[in-house]
């Protein structure tokens, strides 16, 4: 049997245990009543706000700051922000068995209720922001008229509960504009044809309370007409007349809108009486001289921001001849200029308009609020120099169009005028403004807004009447030829009127597209596909046939002025300066001043670019640059590829033994010798790509690399030559200093083709072809002109050499007047039939320039009977000519398609 002690020490023990159990479950449970208590109280919140929102969309009008706090934010926020969606409450874990059940259970309400605020929040804020606005100002409004609710004068307190129950109307239509927007727009409708009259105030009544009043009705009339405006906008013409009651109501609700008019003009008097009178009773004139100092001052306002707007016109054009003085090159800079100049003339007017659409908030007070009232007629004003300006600018761009220039008289007479037919638009403007501040969407607004059109209408056809020849040749000029004589009939002086401002889109949109064509026709992608568009138009087709071989021989007296050499009888040959001497010149310069000891230089260029012809140039610079700089000019004869021959041509020129000493003879002598340029041309002749054929270049490059201080290397040498090079030798570890020759200009071509011309002696035309164009252009030398270097330009890829062989492809010379077709380049397509051993055989002479038969062999490993089959199908075809070294090159005319296809077939290097 156990004895007593021994249960003593059980139960000790047993407390011990379960004693800590309870404590921590006892913990445990008063926290999980203290968050029971707190999502409790959330919940009751939430639900107190879910139904403040549901009483709102019911109609129950709530105060300002109850609406802010309830929705979250302001009502009117401007920007709105997105509303975030609800985060969903988690349901924790209490430890609690009792109180678990009952805080999910809570937990599950407080997300649901989360999720009905959002849905009726967003109720509220998917208005849009004029919506917003009125219905948080008739909250203030109703805010207002419950505090004169209980005001002693029963005439103050009748008008204020008239007052609330039409602003409690209009509060209804919020949960309608949701759920039937149709009856919404109804009922403001009957509203707003039955706003609330307000009864004569009583003998003993206060002026500043009747001013509230007053002040309240026209701010509630307002914003009434604000939400019935934004209704009508997604409503068309005559389902708002029909709303309104039909047109058989036309008359009784013009009546009415008249009397609306009558009141809102009568009510805006007697509000400024009240604010006046009140004053003037106490003694106070301070209102009355307000109002007339505000009128002094706002005249003069308007006078100086008159001036300053005129002035931002000068400082525009002040700035395009900036931006074009600074543009010299960067053509966006150039395109930046046109829009300045563009936007000068409407910048002032654009600037006034903005002025005075801020000053509206600015001027609602007492002391302000004469000029408030006449704000409508500057804004007039604006338009009126708006009309005058856009009138003039539609007439003088139909002249431009017509390619007809008005003389000073005449543009003053296009002014006046434009000035005239201002006058008489704005006439029925002013109306339309005035019933739209008074009435918004209304019968009456759309009769006078059709009467307005009708004017406008008939002003273009009478501004445009005034050049109405020029009009019909602006119209045609876009239009096909077949369409001339309807043009020509319905703009006969019978119908010009009232067919004239019909076809002005047709007019507007060829002037966009001439001022598009302005715009672009800085760069050289958008002049390349309007010549290849021209040549589509024009149906030359470019095949096999009407390749290169094709045309009639030119004269040869008028030819010789195009080859690459002119006569030596030529005193001042033309030079197109690229910008090519001047970027060779100032590296040459900066070593001979000591600025650098960089003493090499490459210029890498395609054949015919004009590397060798700037060099005669080159020479008359350094003239006057480097006085004293010695020049020697080595033309590399064809394929100088062993050390011995380089050492003996550089050695020769320099006065120095190279052959024994090779590089060190160079730094032996340097201390002695005057500062000499080396120009080493047709570099390309010191490799040949095959094995051991690449001695040569590496003896140039030890040369070049040779630590000397009065020698500095020019190499001139083939871009197909340099990159082939770049790739074996790598492109950093040759040169530092490389000039690419950019391809010449549409401007520059121009230039050289017409100064070669122009020695000639001989007359230049223009075939039929390029003088068919429509309109004013038809006939223009000038526009067929720059069409026909467009084409030759996009022909010759901006290669002088082939641009000179195309032009005598394409022109006629009969005695001597020399008549201009279209150029056409030959087609690269015969290559396709050629094999792939024969595009070996074209991409090694296009690497080293010039070959003859034994070193094509050698550079392409193919047979000799190989080589000859491929050298006689490109001599057959023409693009392959042998010269009397038997060294075979590619044939100008051909040099671009050829290069470009075998780019295409990845067997060039560049």
């Amino acid at each position: 049997m156990v004895s007593p002690r021994v249960w003593l020490v059980f139960g000790l023990l047993a407390l011990l245990v379960v004693s800590p159990l309870q404590a921590a479950e006892s913990a445990a449970c008063e926290a999980a009543e203290l968050t029971h208590a707190q999502l409790n109280q959330q919940r009751k919140q939430l639900q107190e706000n879910q139904a403040a929102l549901l009483a709102m969309i019911k109609g129950e009008i709530p105060t300002s700051d109850q609406l802010d706090t309830v929705l979250g934010r302001p009502l009117n926020q401007r920007p709105l922000l997105p509303l975030p969606p609800p985060q969903p409450l988690a349901i924790t874990d209490s430890k609690c068995p009792d109180l678990q059940n009952d805080i999910d259970n809570l937990t599950r309400q407080i997300n649901s209720l989360e999720q009905s605020i959002h849905t009726l929040r967003h109720s509220f804020f998917s208005l849009s922001f004029a919506q917003r606005q009125a219905f948080r100002n008739l909250a203030i409004h109703h805010e207002q008229l419950q505090a004169m609710a209980d005001n002693p004068d029963a005439t103050i307190a009748s008008a204020s509960q008239r007052l609330q129950q039409h602003t409690e109307q209009l509060w209804a239509v919020l949960g309608q504009l949701q759920n039937n927007p149709d009856i919404a727009l109804q009922t403001l409708d009957a509203l707003w044809l039955n706003l609330p009259a307000l009864p004569l105030p009583s003998s003993g009544a206060r002026s500043d309370e009747w001013r509230t009043l007053l002040k309240a009705r026209l701010d509630i009339q307002s914003n009434g007409r604000t939400l019935r405006s934004e209704q009508w906008k997604t409503r068309p013409l005559l389902t708002q007349i029909d709303n309104l009651g039909g047109l058989r109501q036309a008359p009784q609700l013009l009546q009415h809108e008249s009397q609306r008019i009558t009141q809102h003009l009568r009510n805006i008097l007697v509000l400024v009486r009240y604010d006046l009178n009140g004053p003037l009773r106490d003694g106070g004139y301070m209102p009355v001289l307000q109002n007339i100092l505000a009128l002094i001052l706002g005249a003069a306002g308007f006078w100086l921001l008159i001036q300053l707007a005129q002035r931002t016109r000068h400082w525009a054009l002040a700035l395009h001849d900036r931006v074009v003085q600074l543009s010299g090159e960067r053509r966006w800079l150039l395109n930046a200029s046109r829009l300045i100049s563009g936007l000068a003339p409407i910048l002032p007017w654009v600037l006034i308009w903005l002025a005075l659409d801020h000053l509206g908030s600015l001027l609602d007070t007492p002391s302000s609020k004469i000029l408030l009232w006449l704000l409508p007629l500057a804004q007039l004003y604006v338009i009126y120099g708006l009309l005058c300006l856009i009138g003039e600018w539609l007439i003088l761009r139909v002249a431009q169009s017509a390619n007809a220039y008005l003389g000073g008289e005449q543009t003053r007479q296009v002014t006046q005028h434009a000035r005239n037919l201002a006058r008489w638009i704005i006439i029925p403007w002013a109306p339309v403004i005035i019933v739209w501040e008074s009435l918004g969407p209304s019968l009456m607004y759309y009769l006078f807004l059709g009467v307005l059109m009708v004017t406008i209408y008939t002003g273009l056809g009478r501004l445009l009447a005034l050049r109405h020849k020029d009009y019909q040749v602006c119209l045609q000029a876009p239009m096909p030829s077949q369409v001339d004589p309807l043009i020509a009939r319905l703009l006969s002086p019978r119908l010009f009127w009232l067919v004239a401002p019909l076809l002005l889109p047709i007019a507007l949109v060829s002037f966009l597209v001439g001022f598009v064509d302005r715009v672009l026709a800085d760069f050289d992608w958008y002049m390349r596909l309007k010549a290849r568009w021209f040549r589509f138009r024009a149906n030359v087709a470019t095949d096999e046939d009407d390749g290169g071989n094709s045309e009639e021989p030119v004269a040869q007296s008028y030819e010789r002025w195009f080859a690459p050499a002119l006569p030596d009888d030529v005193n001042k040959p033309p030079f197109i300066d690229t910008g090519l001497v001047a970027a060779i010149e100032k590296s040459i310069q900066r070593w001979h001043e000591d600025k650098t000891d960089e003493n090499a230089l490459v210029v890498s260029g395609e054949k015919g670019c004009g590397k060798s012809v700037s060099l005669g140039k080159l020479d008359k610079v350094l003239e006057k640059s480097c006085e004293s700089l010695n020049t020697l000019h080595l033309k590399v004869p064809a394929k100088t590829c062993t050390p011995e021959a380089i050492h003996q041509l550089i050695g020769d020129a320099l006065g120095t033994d190279l052959i024994n000493d090779g590089p060190a003879a160079l730094v032996k002598d340097d201390e002695h010798r005057q500062p000499t340029l080396v120009v080493l041309d047709e570099a390309q002749n010191f490799f040949l790509a095959q094995l051991g054929g690449l001695e040569g270049w590496r003896t140039v490059l030890n040369l070049v690399n040779a630590r000397v201080d009065n020698v500095f290397w020019l190499l001139l040498i083939n871009n197909q030559s340099w990159a082939y090079l770049c790739n074996v030798f790598g492109r950093e570890y040759q040169f530092r200093n490389v000039v690419r020759v950019k391809r010449w200009g549409q401007t520059d071509i121009r230039s050289l083709i017409l100064s070669r011309h122009h020695l000639s002696g001989f007359q230049l035309r223009y075939d039929e072809v390029l003088l068919s164009s429509r309109g004013p252009e038809a006939g223009n030398l000038r526009n067929a002109e720059q069409r026909y270097f467009s084409l030759l330009w996009d022909a010759s890829r901006g290669n002088p050499m082939v641009a000179l062989r195309l032009f005598l492809t394409s022109v006629k010379v009969k005695g001597r007047q020399v008549t201009v077709g279209l150029p056409n380049a030959p087609s690269a397509s015969i290559l396709d039939g050629m094999g792939d051993n024969s595009l070996f055989v074209y991409a090694a002479i296009a690497t080293h320039e010039n070959l003859t038969s034994h070193e094509i062999s050698a550079v392409t490993h193919l047979p000799e009977n190989v080589v000859r089959y491929a050298l006689k199908g490109g001599f057959d075809a023409g693009f392959l000519h042998k010269s009397d070294d038997g060294r075979y090159r590619l044939v100008s005319l051909w040099y671009q398609q050829v290069i470009s296809y075998l780019t295409r077939k990845n067997l060039l290097n560049e």
